[in-house]
């Protein structure tokens, strides 16, 4: 039987629009992020999708964006935390704003000097992560419900098994679906959604204004 893993990235956050590196710093939902997830979950059940299981980052901008998805999962408390779907951790720039001369992804393992995650750790554990889900006698459809860095480091570890062309990042809200390969224990990526108000982090770029150090440059 053919298994899918529906990796869902979370709504757009006051950080988001400030334009900051987020990592495990948390900030609520704006407006606008609940509006993304609310399209996303009408684009669910307007699809018919039933999940066996939900798995969620235990971060409140993950949980926010599940709320406002699908209030019915979270009021029967129908979905689990995994710290697997943690998003990489910035270091000591978690929570800054970006800098113009910040460096661009890939980020390899830039951020362990400050403290943070190495690209290949995160890499590790969100595969890690998405096999055990699927490894389930049950679970044959599965809802991931995380960030934007490790949806982008889960998507290009299976690029080569790619049947839909993918933008270079995870808009907010955005539905990335997998169909998984028990055989292999592979990921294929088959379909992309997008809400209407989806936003992308050059969407929050400001304006020039006065910005906290680069992470290039934190001690």
């Amino acid at each position: 039987m053919t298994k899918y893993l529906c990796y869902m990235r979370h709504g757009a956050t006051e950080l988001n629009v400030a334009d900051a590196w987020q990592g495990r710093a948390d900030s609520p939902l704006t407006e606008l992020g609940r509006r993304q997830a609310a399209e996303a979950g009408d684009h669910i059940r307007e699809s018919a999708l039933e999940f066996d299981h939900i798995y969620c980052s235990p971060r409140g901008r993950v949980v926010e964006t599940l709320q406002a998805a699908l209030p019915e999962i979270v009021a029967r408390g129908a979905f689990e935390f995994d710290l697997g779907l943690l998003e990489m951790s910035f270091g000591e720039a978690d929570g800054m704003l970006h800098a113009a001369d910040d460096p661009k992804s890939p980020y390899f393992n830039l951020f362990e000097k400050i403290g943070g995650d190495s690209e290949s750790r995160v890499e590790v554990r969100i595969c890690e992560a998405a096999e055990r889900f699927m490894a389930a006698d049950d679970a044959h459809d599965v809802l991931v419900v995380s960030h934007g860095t490790c949806g982008r480091i889960f998507r290009n570890h299976w690029a080569e098994n790619a049947r839909v062309e993918a933008p270079r990042h995870l808009a907010n809200c955005s539905l990335y679906t997998y169909e998984f390969d028990e055989a292999t224990r592979g990921f294929s990526l088959v379909d992309i959604f997008e809400p209407a108000s989806a936003t992308n982090p050059e969407d929050f770029i400001a304006a020039p204004a006065v910005r906290a150090r680069s992470p290039r440059n934190a001690q």
